[in-house]
């Protein structure tokens, strides 16, 4: 779902930076001056109107028995789905 999301505000003009660590935000006028630091450890920046952070999430499914449900899940832990769920 996460995905689906992404690809639709990509498509209304988002930009994503992934796998950047966020190090300083500053107000410049209007906009948001965003620093952060790449997985090579580059410093970057850029200004937006906007900045949302989403860390990632994990799946606390361990000890709750999907199994006896019938729910199969990843070595990660994350339920394994298809396309329309």
């Amino acid at each position: 779902m996460a995905e689906r999301i992404a690809k639709h505000m990509a498509y209304g003009h988002t930009k994503f930076i992934r796998g950047a660590v966020p190090t300083k935000l500053e107000k410049n006028g209007e906009k948001i001056k965003a620093f952060w630091k790449t997985d090579e450890g580059q410093e970057q920046s850029d200004e937006f109107d906007t900045v949302m952070f989403a860390i990632g999430r994990y799946a606390v499914t361990a000890g709750i028995n999907c199994e006896a449900a019938g729910v199969k899940t990843e070595k990660n832990g994350k339920f394994i789905v298809n396309e329309f769920e």
